[in-house]
């Protein structure tokens, strides 16, 4: 064996990290240490709620690499997780991380851009790689997020990137994961979550920007064929609906009340496309609509207090086990940032109002994964898939346990985030002397 885990080794980053934060430092210390690791003896928590004890993982080159008992590398960095629970990284289905790092003000938010159609805008391309949003997520197991622009009617290109890395491109698990589509009068802007969605607005408004959508599909749809034909050139806005266009890439389109999924699901299927609901309040209304259409939801936040005048109280917390039971794929999602990291516990109440457990985790890995196309990348342990994962001391969904390590790309990452490096400096402040 090359090398063994050991204290001395937290011990170093944990100077290295109190260095920093006294000399000021804010940028992410690192994306990860790259090696062959072997992680011997955890219980490995699969997606679908079945439990691997005493399981070994072998990881080389940023992937697993063997999943099982008797897994083993000669030349691996070992880690013992004795006692431990391995769960796949977790995903949060939509946030606006790398684009927006302060909310209200403007210099620190890319995720709107001027003008009404914007297919061609990719946010990945506009992400900051050293948000510090993105270490304070990482470190409660959430490993990949979406991150999406908002505004005007077709957004642009939403990207599913890991939440450590170098670059943007080192970040990137799907560059165009899904577009962004906001249906005019459509309201999803008003629920929980929505992703920047219009409330409507007046109705002269909401017709005349329906009409220019109707345009814009339609030649968005000649071009398509033009270019397939090789008759028609170039033109990088409606180049960038051709994915769209072929099902290669969903719309993700906000609505929250059960007329507005109605017109979601009639958009896909007028002109042939993926669609994916977001938000989506009231879906447990039409949860036997989206189960036969297989049409997924992407939640907005639960953890909210119910409206006022919602009957039964309770929905939006048990709305969730009523789309498992009907058999509608869905995610979680907190819409925002910094509660990226919180979106675990999301799925914890929904547990609370009947969502079973191997939902929640289906819910928040392998399911998010499917939506957006990267089910062969991430979503849960298996040989060939990303490495990404955490070791917990307990169950992932009760919040007395703690991450005890967090792997993305099979790179071990350092607990750099901003609340470490406070905690840290902090503690070794020189206590005050008591004067008698």
């Amino acid at each position: 064996m090359r090398a063994s885990y050991t204290y001395l080794k937290v011990g170093l980053i944990a100077a290295a990290l109190v260095a920093a934060a006294s000399s000021g430092a804010t940028a992410q210390a690192s994306p990860g240490e790259e090696a062959t690791y072997l992680i011997q003896g955890g219980t490995v928590v699969n997606p679908d709620g079945t439990r691997m004890p005493n399981t070994n993982i072998v990881i080389r080159n940023n992937r697993f690499v063997a999943v099982g008992a008797g897994a083993t590398a000669a030349d691996a960095i070992v880690i013992d997780a004795t006692g431990k629970f391995i769960y796949p990284g977790m995903i949060d289905a939509n946030t606006g991380i790398g684009l927006t790092e302060i909310g209200g003000i403007a210099a620190m938010n890319l995720r709107t851009e001027m003008g009404e159609f914007n297919p061609h805008m990719k946010a990945l391309v506009a992400l900051n790689v050293e948000s510090e949003i993105l270490g304070v997520t990482r470190m409660n197991g959430v490993t990949t997020v979406v991150t999406s622009p908002s505004g005007g009617v077709i957004s642009g290109q939403a990207a599913l990137i890991n939440t450590a890395g170098w670059t943007w491109e080192d970040l990137s698990v799907v560059k165009s994961a899904a577009m962004m589509v906001n249906l005019p009068g459509v309201g999803g802007g008003g629920g929980r979550g929505g992703g920047g969605g219009r409330g409507g607005g007046a109705a002269a408004n909401t017709a005349e920007l329906t009409a220019q959508l109707e345009q814009f599909m339609t030649e968005s749809k000649a071009y398509a064929a033009g270019r397939d034909a090789g008759s028609t050139d170039l033109d990088l806005i409606y180049e960038s609906m051709r994915p769209l266009l072929k099902k290669e890439v969903p719309a993700l389109i906000p609505a929250n009340s059960d007329t507005a999924i109605k017109q979601v699901i009639e958009f896909g299927e007028k002109w042939d496309i993926r669609v994916v609901v977001m938000g989506g309040d009231k879906a447990w209304k039409v949860r036997t609509l989206l189960a036969q259409k297989n049409v997924p939801v992407i939640l907005g936040s639960i953890q909210e207090v119910p409206g006022g005048n919602e009957t039964p109280y309770d929905e939006i917390y048990a709305q969730p086990g009523l789309l498992y039971e009907a058999g509608v794929k869905f995610a979680f999602s907190t819409g925002s940032g910094s509660g990226a990291r919180h979106v675990p516990f999301h799925a914890s109440l929904a547990m609370a109002y009947g969502l079973p457990a191997e939902g929640a985790l289906k819910a928040l890995t392998i399911w998010p994964a499917e939506i957006l196309g990267a089910e062969k990348e991430i979503g849960s342990i298996a040989p060939g898939k990303q490495a990404n994962f955490f070791i917990a001391s307990g169950d992932a969904f009760d919040l007395r346990s703690q991450v005890t390590e967090v792997f993305i790309k099979g790179r071990l990452l350092p607990p750099d985030d901003r609340h470490s490096r406070l905690y840290l400096k902090y503690k070794a402040r020189p206590l005050p002397r008591i004067t008698p």
